[in-house]
């Protein structure tokens, strides 16, 4: 019985504690700096989108960046900047020449990529989506989006019950027995 409960607390301990290991350490102290951000991620035909990584190429070298949609009739294009000193890269890409769609950048140097989407929206269609992203009564968004859905705590709610149900019942088969 002992043993049963000591891995049932060992297995509650990993699933709690993994994961808050893995997030430990954030920020400039870990890993490459930021990348992928392309603001704003929506624009009107004709205005600019500005796409920048901090601390996150090698630097002083060269970085390819390809843009690429699936609209109809647009053709993929390179661009190339030299990151800075810090691995800093900011570039502007215009979209005046741009229908209307989902656009794809990729940003790569050596074996390094880093990928995000814009859109590019009619004019007519970019005042519709501003005036509605800013008035929550017309559909906008009147609370942040954290991103977190919980989709996954059904499952790990029933996979705890499951385990403690395994040991509840362990532990009276046991008492059975030996009675």
């Amino acid at each position: 019985m002992k043993r049963t409960l000591s891995a049932a607390a060992l297995v509650l301990l990993a699933v709690v504690a993994l994961p808050t290991a893995a997030n430990a350490l954030e920020g400039d102290s870990y890993g490459p700096g930021s990348c992928n951000s392309i603001t704003p991620a929506s624009v009107a035909r004709g205005a600019a989108v500005s796409y920048s990584c901090s601390d996150f190429w090698a630097a002083n070298q060269t970085v390819s960046i390809t843009i690429e949609s699936s609209a109809a009739g647009v053709s993929a294009r390179t661009l190339s900047t030299v990151a800075g000193e810090t691995g800093d890269i900011q570039v502007s890409i215009d979209t005046a020449a741009d229908p209307a769609g989902t656009y794809t950048l990729t940003a790569t140097q050596g074996a390094v990529t880093d990928s995000s989407d814009f859109t590019v929206l009619d004019p007519a269609d970019a005042a519709v989506a501003a005036a509605s992203a800013s008035d929550p009564s017309a559909g906008g968004n009147a609370l942040a989006d954290t991103g977190f859905a919980g989709t996954a705590l059904p499952w790990v709610a029933g996979g705890l019950l499951a385990v403690g149900a395994a040991a509840l019942g362990t532990v009276v088969v046991r008492r059975r027995q030996q009675a």
